[in-house]
């Protein structure tokens, strides 16, 4: 992957919109040049586009190809050397080339002035046809490449991704990428196609409106096993649909026991969504949907939208203990983390994965910012304390504040690291909707905070949200933190809940990413259904 980050412009992909060029020689109709842009982000500099007469991915001597483009990104092939039927038959393709900015093989994005890419990969158009040549395109040229005519490779691909048919052409008018702000539009999703390219995970247009007959077992995201009589796990059940329907969804499903009594769902399902309709506690009922294919979108909770790709790393044939043993190395471990391997391995024994196990790494790039409550069950304050907005205002006063314990503040998360929280109480809080507030920096072990210093002062501000019926208070003027998301305070109560989130009223701090593209940029790794179902079956839960 050419930077740190996925999904950001250097590897990202632009639409040109010159198109064959058809002038005499050889016949009327016959194309004197072949012609088009070549981009990432922006366009590319330095590629050499070819005909791929043999279909290898690679331009071969003897294959018609451009000089290296110019900042415009502009190429031009001359195909008067080859017949109708190997032009109607082959597609134009542009290698991209790692390298250094003064190599002059170096494919360069001219968005950034940087490399389009780390590791080498191929953009093309379709077979016979000239013209822009990006990473949407190549998403099309795939699609046609496993049996599609372009027009529905075209309509799957733009559904697949959320764009508009018209962008996989152009999308240089969509808003420059900005680091910063992660924008959702045909432009980033050309940054979310040539990610995966790069990462050499292969591309795969999906029919958006097939069938699924029946009900399959998709992948494990998380374990706990300690017996068969303590564990959870969560893992997500493809639903089955009808031939016309639109993507697809899935049932987050969640599964627990203690001491043999079954995990009540509260504590299984304990995040909330802040939606359009008011607090959405996310359970089984939920549903996860998701467009076909590879990348692709998906949005949880009905509120949480990202875009994504997963590779598939065999396992068959590998003991089940062997992988789970390796990734308790992993920093993206989901089976055992934190807890002793030892009643797991002993379950699995010497059991094999079948064929088709798969371990599937995969990165994410959130697209949307909702608020949401972690935990419905630890992130509440005492409703002795305050059930309202106003009510926490009136109980934590700066002039109450114990700067050798903390106490009278409230937190707002980490601030610039591990080992301090940043903390608020009010100075002005005369005005239930905006006011002043205090903040501090305290020493932070384990939960307990001390040793508390006053810093900076700053701003209280109580938004609305669906439609009035939810309270959201937002903090302004602290020091930046190291978290990827700031803390909120919100009301919860009987009149802005959507399916029941909890009894009564109450005051919770809430979440919500930052903009930034890092904050929203994550990676995990899961197990597919085939070996999940074997591995479950085993472990008799």
């Amino acid at each position: 992957m050419k930077h740190s980050n996925a999904f950001v412009p250097t590897a990202l992909a632009s639409a040109a919109m010159l198109a064959l060029v058809a002038c005499g020689g050889g016949g009327d109709d016959a194309p004197t040049s072949l012609t088009g842009m070549v981009a990432v982000d922006g366009p590319v500099r330095n590629a050499v586009v070819c005909l791929d007469l043999n279909a290898n991915n690679v331009c071969d001597s003897g294959e018609p190809a451009s000089a290296p483009t110019g900042a415009d990104g502009t190429y031009s092939v001359d195909p008067s050397t080859v017949t109708e039927q190997q032009l109607a038959s082959s597609s134009l393709i542009a290698p991209m080339v790692p390298g250094g900015l003064a190599d002059p093989g170096t494919t360069i994005d001219m968005a950034d002035d940087e490399a389009t890419t780390e590791t080498s990969y191929v953009l093309r158009q379709v077979p016979g046809k000239a013209g822009p040549i990006n990473p949407l395109t190549t998403l099309v040229a795939e699609g046609v490449r496993n049996g599609m005519t372009e027009a529905v490779a075209r309509t799957n691909a733009a559904e697949q991704l959320g764009i508009e048919e018209a962008k996989i052409d152009n999308y240089q008018d969509d808003p420059a990428f900005d680091d910063a702000v992660v924008v959702d539009n045909a432009r980033l999703m050309a940054s979310a196609v040539a990610t995966t390219l790069e990462d050499g995970v292969p591309l795969v247009v999906g029919d958006q409106r097939a069938a699924i007959a029946e009900a399959v077992q998709n992948d494990l995201r998380l374990l706990r096993y300690t017996d068969g009589s303590n564990f959870n796990y969560q893992d997500f059940m493809l639903s089955a649909k009808a031939a016309g329907e639109a993507g697809l969804s899935l049932v987050d499903g969640r599964v627990g026991q203690v001491g043999g009594v079954a995990t009540d769902a509260s504590v299984l399902y304990n995040q909330a969504y802040l939606t359009s309709n008011g607090w959405l506690r996310c359970d089984s009922t939920v549903l996860v949907t998701a467009t076909q294919g590879v990348p692709n979108r998906s949005t949880f909770c009905n509120a949480q939208t990202a875009v994504n790709y997963r590779k598939n790393v065999s396992v068959a044939g590998r003991p089940m203990a062997d992988v789970v043993s390796e990734l308790q190395s992993d920093s993206e471990n989901f089976i055992n983390t934190g807890l002793s391997t030892t009643g797991l391995l002993a379950a699995l024994g010497a059991a094999q994965f079948p064929a088709g196990s798969n371990l599937r790494p995969g990165l994410m790039l959130t697209l949307t910012q909702p608020i949401f409550i972690n935990s419905l069950n630890t992130d509440g304050r005492p409703q002795a304390e305050a059930t309202s907005l106003a009510q926490l205002i009136a109980a934590k006063p700066a002039a109450g504040v114990n700067l050798a314990t903390a106490a009278g503040s409230l937190s707002l998360g980490i601030s610039s690291d591990e080992s301090h929280n940043l903390r608020v109480a009010f100075t002005d809080g005369s005005d239930p909707t905006q006011g002043s507030v205090q903040y501090y920096d305290c020493d932070l072990a384990g939960n307990v905070a001390s040793n508390c210093e006053a810093t900076r002062t700053g701003r209280y501000i109580v938004e609305e949200y669906a439609d009035g019926k939810v309270k959201v208070m937002r903090f302004t003027g602290f020091t930046p933190t190291v978290m990827d998301h700031v803390r909120h305070y919100v009301e919860v109560n009987t009149n802005n809940q959507v399916n029941g989130v909890t009894g009564g009223d109450w005051v919770f701090v809430a979440r919500q990413r930052k903009p930034d593209v890092d904050s929203n940029l994550s990676s995990n790794k899961r197990l597919n259904g085939t070996a999940w179902t074997a591995m479950k079956a085993l472990l008799g839960i």
